[in-house]
């Protein structure tokens, strides 16, 4: 079920900041979103929709099927599609390794919004994929990121490969308006409150742990369904937004044993928070039969968390606020809001 449909409130009052402006639907044009089946990007098509603007085109994408919270579910991404398509959206076969599905998938779009999944392979599909972008005349390229131009942002870059990757791309990307006439927003985002759950899903229901290696420092987490809400607004009204990045954080640091209590009180049974070394929490993930890649990743991103570097306050900015119009969702708003999740993927 949709938010809006759930709680029978107008997009504009479930996301403030769109109503101050007048989208000119016109002039926006066809909005390609690269995964329909992600936890952003599903959002981010329903809202789109649900505000009155039709011509959106949605990739689905089987490599994110395999990989995500939607692998081994029957009918997951199938469901998904025929829920965009009543709707109003065009559904498209994407696959990020296939270059041959790039032109059809932006035949006659504007916008594109970009959200490239963790996955192997990164370095080689993003070039691509905004070259051809570039070709057929984009006009308008709105990517999700890690956090950028920022202290935090810099350490992780220097850290994390998959945060290295992601500023490697939004460096070519900045440098787009002086070698075309498409305009770019990088909405940078901190560690999305949906991370855990996909990652640990089967943990968590199944052996209720959840496990971490960050030695008890706070975690700056942000709602995904607050970085849908502003991409949305940045979709709407791209003029105010052109060639611009924002850092999309949460209000303040929130604690992993924190969470496992509140992980506890949304499954109705009690989820023990393990602490790990940086080692041992590899071990474990590797037990879980993650590939090597993602592996690198989750454990170099723990060992960023347990340096502290969440925890100071030039980690946290005022953007997310100023662009949806309201306080953004704590971890306990985002895991009460089961209006905003995918079907067939609802937590716990």
């Amino acid at each position: 079920m949709s938010l809006i449909k759930a709680t029978g409130k107008a997009v504009a009052d479930v996301i403030p900041g769109l109503g101050r402006f007048t989208p000119d639907t016109a002039d926006i044009g066809k909005i390609f979103i690269t995964s329909g089946t992600g936890v952003i990007g599903y959002r981010v098509a329903m809202s789109l929709l649900e505000a009155g603007h039709t011509s959106v085109s949605v990739g689905i994408w089987s490599g994110e099927r395999k990989l995500g919270a939607g692998a081994n579910m029957k009918g997951f991404a199938d469901n998904i599609a025929s829920i965009l398509e009543a709707k109003g959206a065009q559904v498209i076969d994407f696959d990020w390794n296939d270059e041959t599905s790039y032109e059809n998938a932006l035949k006659g779009v504007t916008t594109v919004f970009c959200t490239i999944p963790h996955m192997d392979q990164w370095a080689s599909v993003f070039p691509a994929f905004l070259s051809k972008c570039k070709a057929l005349k984009v006009e308008h390229f709105c990517k999700i990121s890690f956090l950028r131009h920022t202290d935090a942002g810099d350490r992780y870059r220097e850290a994390v490969p998959f945060c290295h990757f992601h500023s490697t791309c939004d460096d070519i990307l900045e440098q787009t308006p002086k070698t075309s006439k498409m305009s770019y927003t990088i909405l940078c985002t901190s560690h999305l409150m949906s991370t855990p759950l996909l990652h640990q899903g089967r943990l968590l229901k199944e052996e209720c742990q959840f496990v971490t290696a960050s030695y008890g420092m706070g975690v700056n987490y942000v709602s995904p369904n607050d970085v849908a809400d502003a991409a949305v607004v940045v979709l709407l009204n791209r003029s105010n937004h052109r060639n611009k990045t924002y850092n999309l954080t949460g209000p303040g640091p929130t604690y992993d044993k924190d969470v496992a209590k509140l992980l506890s009180k949304a499954y109705n049974k009690t989820i023990e928070h393990v602490s790990l070394g940086y080692h041992e929490y590899k071990k474990d993930i590797l037990r879980r039969g993650l590939p090597q890649w993602l592996v690198r990743d989750s454990a170099a991103f723990e060992k960023m968390k347990a340096s502290g570097i969440d925890e100071l306050r030039s980690s946290y900015t005022n953007d997310l606020h100023k662009l949806i119009g309201k306080t953004p969702e704590s971890f306990a708003d985002y895991l009460d809001n089961k209006n905003s999740q995918r079907p067939g993927l609802t937590f716990p």
